[in-house]
């Protein structure tokens, strides 16, 4: 369930925004026009004394929402799926404005038996298709979500730009 973020222009100041966590604690930060960050704690959300008080200069609140948003590490899903996976990888390719797949379906376009791939998913704005099926037609614009080996991926791309002559 996403947090409830609240936002207050502070005229002269910045902006603050506030959020109470899972837990119950209330958070609050203030964004400077210098951008200087001050971030508030409050154990409970309802205490009037924040139990912690940070001040960041920009560089520093960039480099912890860096951290807090997981730059650093890889979240252990993603390692447990590449382990699984073993020598196989999955990888998100956009298919380009004029290629020749536009209209066709995932059959006519032939990824396997042309590149060795599996298109396991279609990603597009207005409906995405999980567990893509070989009826499933391929739009420009679209993204192809495929499963190969690292060394297969360049030619996906080459077949989606220049056609089944290129790979």
């Amino acid at each position: 369930m996403p947090l409830e973020l609240k936002e207050t222009r502070l005229p002269g100041v910045g902006v603050k925004w506030s959020l109470v966590t899972a837990s119950g604690s209330r958070v609050t930060v203030i964004q400077h026009t210098d951008g200087d960050r001050e971030v508030y704690v409050h154990r409970r959300a309802r205490d009037d004394e924040p139990a912690v008080v940070l001040e960041l200069h920009d560089d520093e609140a960039r480099q912890l929402g860096a951290l807090l948003g997981g730059a650093y590490e890889r979240p252990r899903i993603v390692e447990e799926l590449e382990m699984a996976l073993g020598e196989f990888q999955i990888e998100w390719i956009k298919v380009p404005t004029s290629s020749w797949v536009h209209g066709r379906t995932l059959a006519d376009a032939a990824f396997r038996k042309r590149t060795g791939v599996t298109v396991i998913a279609i990603l597009r704005e207005s409906e995405s298709i999980a567990g893509a099926q070989p009826e499933d037609v391929i739009l420009s614009g679209d993204t192809i979500v495929v499963v190969g080996k690292a060394g297969q991926f360049p030619a996906v791309k080459r077949l989606l730009a220049n056609g089944p002559d290129a790979t």
